[in-house]
């Protein structure tokens, strides 16, 4: 075999093994992140609370008098359904819960998602939320979108300022989250609008806003995954109460 083949027979040969290693990759880290079972048995309706799939994901509609709604992105690379067991709570206690499958798992490819859930019921106020990526594609939906009365961020910060917006705003962390980056938390701060409500869950870490398992870089969690979505849902529900039951039409 002369050096012409040789070296053909090397270069190909490292090609293909660089684009399956490029393939290997693609794949290992688009790789979402699962529901457990908990947040499976969430989707399961009961005697007075309807869960039925939807074209833009799943709803959570109770069986009494509905005081408002609240559409949900899901974090970056996450399936949606891991949310089940924190938006369950939320919907016992009286609100429409939408939540919303993104393509890819990454709600950035998806911004306007919640249009479709919000059209659904229009005669609800309505209120938008996301866990760590999905809180911030629901801040820049409530940046410019009416609609939206109210604003849910667990885990995450504003890409873009909103200090401005007189827009009610919930802001919930995790004590125990090792996955934002305190500097770039910390550079927020000034983004957030004026009337924000911030709060920090003790023990609570980045993962434990769903049933989706430990996440690569986050601490440990000191509390209970059972006592920290039932925390986050009571947080977040006695914000919806002040202020979408008031919200005009």
């Amino acid at each position: 075999m002369n050096k012409y083949k040789v070296f053909w027979l090397v270069f190909f040969g490292g090609l293909l093994l660089f684009a399956g290693a490029m393939v290997w990759y693609t794949q290992r880290a688009l790789t979402p992140y699962p529901p457990g079972e908990a947040a499976l048995r969430a989707l399961e309706s009961s005697a007075d609370l309807e869960v039925r799939a939807t074209a833009y994901g799943w709803v959570f509609v109770p069986k009494e008098a509905v005081k408002g709604g609240l559409a949900f992105y899901p974090g970056g690379l996450v399936e949606p359904q891991a949310y089940a067991p924190v938006l369950r709570q939320i919907a016992a206690r009286g609100y429409r819960v939408a939540l919303l499958r993104v393509r890819f798992n990454l709600a950035v490819t998806e911004q306007g998602k919640a249009r479709t859930a919000i059209a659904e019921a229009p005669q609800l106020s309505w209120a938008v939320g996301g866990h760590s990526l999905g809180g911030v594609v629901a801040s820049n939906f409530a940046q410019s979108n009416p609609d939206a009365r109210a604003l849910v961020m667990w885990a995450a910060y504003p890409q873009n300022d909103l200090s401005g917006k007189n827009l009610p705003t919930l802001a919930l962390f995790g004590e125990r989250d090792g996955v934002i980056r305190q500097e770039q938390l910390e550079a927020s701060q000034s983004k957030f609008p004026q009337n924000t409500l911030k709060q920090v869950i003790p023990g609570l870490n980045h993962a434990g806003f769903g049933a989706y398992g430990p996440q690569r870089g986050d601490n440990p969690a000191t509390i209970s995954a059972e006592e920290g979505w039932s925390q986050i849902a009571q947080l977040t529900t006695a914000f919806l109460d002040q202020h979408l039951g008031s919200a005009p039409r």
